[in-house]
């Protein structure tokens, strides 16, 4: 029922744009498509930014500039702020990753995190790791920050033996 309904709203919408296509003058019809393409770019944008897809948006909002007929953005402006965030995205998810600055340990944290005494070799790490994270691990009922702690103690204490 609602696809019928939603059919027939689509139809009277696009039979009555293209009745006022017909039946307008050249200026009337000029100053409602640009107000019909700001409208709907608004409508598109403010949806976007709901869902999260801000990138997205960046063509509508040429859109809206170039029916002020403001030359704010083109294509290639469109492009680079495009390859701009997406770098930034891929930068931020890299360093999530890796660990926010604010919280690189140290290595006396990290041998008191795996509890290793200062003489430890590359296999003490490992056993250490093997044995704390089997208790901590999430799926093993532990808990994550727990578990991510672990595991970069020992990232820091393996890192001498990568040289």
């Amino acid at each position: 029922m609602n696809l019928i309904f939603l059919g027939i709203l689509v139809f009277l919408i696009v039979y009555g744009f293209l009745w006022l296509m017909a039946n307008a003058k050249s200026k009337t019809f000029s100053n409602f498509f640009r107000v019909s393409t700001i409208l709907a770019s608004i409508v598109a944008i403010i949806f976007l930014f709901m869902i999260g897809r801000y990138l997205l948006s960046l063509p509508f909002f040429a859109l809206i500039f170039g029916a002020f007929k403001k030359r704010l953005f083109n294509i290639f402006n469109i492009f680079y702020f495009f390859r701009l965030l997406s770098r930034n995205k891929v930068n931020s998810n890299y360093s999530s990753n890796r660990g926010s600055p604010n919280s690189v340990m140290g290595k006396e944290e990290a041998c008191k995190v795996l509890g290793l005494s200062s003489n430890y070799t590359k296999e003490d790490i490992i056993k250490a790791h093997k044995n704390l994270i089997k208790n901590m691990h999430p799926d093993k009922n532990g808990n994550n920050y727990l578990a991510s702690k672990i595991n970069e103690a020992r990232e820091v204490l393996l890192r001498e033996y990568r040289v």
